[in-house]
C-alpha cells in the first residue's frame, strides 16, 4: 500500500509544482542531508524552482517562522511527521508533502501527503529511502541517485548489525542491477581502504574496542603486540594493505579485546560493506561517507555536506578537516564522560547523563549511542543524554540498546518532555527534545514514570 500511495502521490506532487515554488526542509544527519540531496537532484531535473533549508529540529520556533502562501508547496524530508499538529495551519492555504520516517502524528487533511511507511503499518526505511523511492516514481531516471539513498540509510544505522533486510534490502538490490553498489563481507572499521591502520583503529566507536577506540598510541602498541607492523618501509598501513593471515590475526585479536564488554556481541566486527562504484576513493565506502556528512551536519557546514552528495568534488578537502575537527571534539568529549562520573545520574528505570555545557550539543546523540554500545555504562536501561544549549534550552538524545524490546523511547522523550514545557519526537529506540532550563529534574522523574508504566 506504500508503494502505491508514494506513487500516487509522486503523480500529484508533478502536477502540482509545475507553476509554484517548493520549499523544502530537511533534518542536518546524514539521512536528511541525503534525503535534501536527492529531492535537490529530483527538482533540478524536472526544472522546478525551490529554496531550501536545513534544520537541527523542526520546533515550534522554526515552524513559525516558515512563510508559506497558495504559490507555494512545502516539501519535508526526515522531519514533520511527529510535528504535523503544528504544521496544520498551512494545510488550508497549500499542499504539504511530508516524506519521513520518524513516528507520525495521526491527522489528516486533503492538502496533506504523509509519505511514511509507519502510517501504513509497514516496515521503516530511512528517509533518504524513502526519497529515492518518490523521486524515482516522479521520474524513473532518478534511479540513478540510489547510492544517496544507501548513504542515508547507513548513517541513519537502518542495517541491522551491519546488514539491510526487507524493504530496504531491496533497494540495495537495484543498486546492485544498476551498477552503482558492489557488497562485500568484511571487517566493521571505518576508513578501512582510506585511512592507516591504526587511525582506522583508533576511529573505530562502533564496534567500540576497549582501551583502542579514541587512542591512537594505543593502537599501534596494539598491532606490535599481535605481530603486525603498522609500517611498511615508511609508508602506514591500511587494512587493504595486510595479508589475509594478518586480517584473520587483526580480526581475532578485535574479538578477544571485545569479549571483556558484557552483553556485546564479539563477532558483530563483521559486517556488510557497501562500496559506491564510480565515486572517488574518499566516498567510495557508504559508511565513511556517512560519517564526513554527519561531521558535517554536527559541526553546521551543511554546505560542504551537500557539495559532497552533489559530486562537488573541490569539497573533499575541506569535507576532509571537518572530519578530522569532528573526531578530536568525539574524543575530547568522551574523556570528558570518563573524567567526570558526576555526570551519571542513575536510578531505577534509565540512566541519565547531565552533560550541562561541558560538551558541544550537536554531539550528544552521538556521544549517548557512543556511551551505550561501548557498554561504558548498564546497556540493560535507556539512556538520556541531556546538554545545555543557547537560549537556556536543554537538548535530550535518548538511545535504547536493540535487545529491550519494550520500550518506546519516542513515546517516552514526547510525554516526558511536554510534562517538563518541551517538545519530544523520534523513534522507538532513538529519539529527541528540548525542555528549558532548570527543568530537568522534572524531565528525569516524568520519563521514569512513564517508563515504569511501559514496562508494566
Amino acid at each position: 500500500m506504500f508503494l502505491e500511495q508514494l506513487q500516487r502521490t509522486a503523480k500529484v506532487f508533478k502536477a502540482v509544482v509545475k507553476q509554484k515554488k517548493v520549499k523544502l526542509f530537511s533534518h542536518y544527519d546524514a539521512d536528511g542531508l541525503c534525503s535534501a540531496a536527492i529531492t535537490i537532484k529530483m527538482l533540478v531535473r524536472e526544472g522546478i524552482n525551490f529554496e531550501m533549508k536545513i534544520v537541527k529540529q523542526l520546533t515550534a520556533d522554526v515552524i513559525e517562522k516558515i512563510e508559506a502562501n497558495e504559490s507555494d508547496v512545502l516539501l519535508f524530508t526526515d522531519v514533520g511527521s511527529g510535528q504535523l499538529e503544528k504544521l496544520q495551519k498551512f494545510f488550508d492555504k497549500t499542499q504539504v508533502f511530508v516524506l519521513d520516517h520518524h513516528e507520525p502524528q495521526k491527522i489528516s487533511h486533503i492538502n496533506l501527503f504523509h509519505m511514511n511507511p509507519l502510517v501504513f503499518a509497514e516496515e521503516g526505511i530511512s528517509s533518504s529511502m524513502i526519497c529515492y523511492l518518490f523521486a524515482k516514481s516522479v521520474n524513473l531516471a532518478n534511479a540513478d541517485f540510489v547510492d544517496l539513498a544507501v548513504v542515508g540509510a547507513v548513517g541513519d544505522e537502518q542495517d541491522e548489525k551491519w546488514e539491510f533486510k526487507g524493504f530496504a534490502r531491496k533497494i540495495i538490490g537495484e543498486g546492485e542491477t544498476i551498477g552503482k553498489i558492489s557488497v562485500t563481507k568484511g571487517m566493521r572499521l571505518y576508513g578501512r581502504n582510506t585511512r592507516p591502520l591504526h587511525k582506522a583503529l583508533a576511529n573505530s566507536f562502533d564496534p567500540f574496542i576497549p582501551g583502542i577506540s579514541g587512542d591512537e598510541s594505543a593502537t599501534v602498541q596494539f598491532l606490535s603486540e599481535i605481530g603486525i607492523n603498522a609500517k611498511h618501509d615508511s609508508e602506514w598501513k591500511k587494512l587493504k594493505d595486510l595479508t589475509l593471515e594478518e586480517q584473520q590475526k587483526l580480526a581475532s585479536a578485535i574479538i578477544i579485546e571485545r569479549m571483556k564488554l558484557s552483553d556485546v556481541t564479539a563477532e558483530d566486527i563483521f559486517g556488510d560493506n557497501y562500496t559506491l562504484l564510480g565515486k572517488p576513493e574518499e566516498l567510495e565506502d557508504a559508511r565513511e561517507f556517512a560519517t564526513m556528512l554527519n561531521a558535517c551536519g554536527r559541526l553546521g557546514r551543511y554546505d560542504i555536506a551537500l557539495r559532497l552528495c552533489l559530486n562537488d568534488r573541490s569539497a573533499l578537502m575541506l569535507a576532509g578537516e571537518v572530519i578530522e575537527n569532528y573526531r578530536k571534539i568525539l574524543s575530547e568529549s568522551l574523556e570528558i564522560f570518563r573524567t567526570n562520573p558526576q555526570i551519571v545520574q542513575r536510578t531505577n528505570f534509565a540512566n541519565y547523563l547531565l552533560f550541562e555545557n561541558k560538551i558541544p550539543d550537536t554531539i550528544v546523540g552521538t556521544i549517548t549511542s557512543i556511551v551505550l554500545n561501548s557498554n561504558m555504562i548498564d546497556a540493560g536501561k535507556p539512556v538520556f543524554g541531556l546538554v545545555d544549549t543557547e537560549n537556556n534550552i536543554v537538548k535530550i538524545s535518548a538511545r535504547v540498546s536493540k535487545e529491550i524490546k519494550n520500550i518506546n523511547l519516542r513515546d517516552i522523550v514526547v510525554l516526558a518532555a511536554k510534562s517538563a514545557g518541551g517538545e519530544g519526537g523520534g523513534h522507538k529506540m532513538a529519539a529527541g527534545g528540548l525542555i528549558p532550563k532548570g527543568r530537568e529534574k522534572e524531565f528525569i522523574q516524568a520519563a521514569d514514570k512513564v517508563i515504569e508504566e511501559q514496562l508494566k
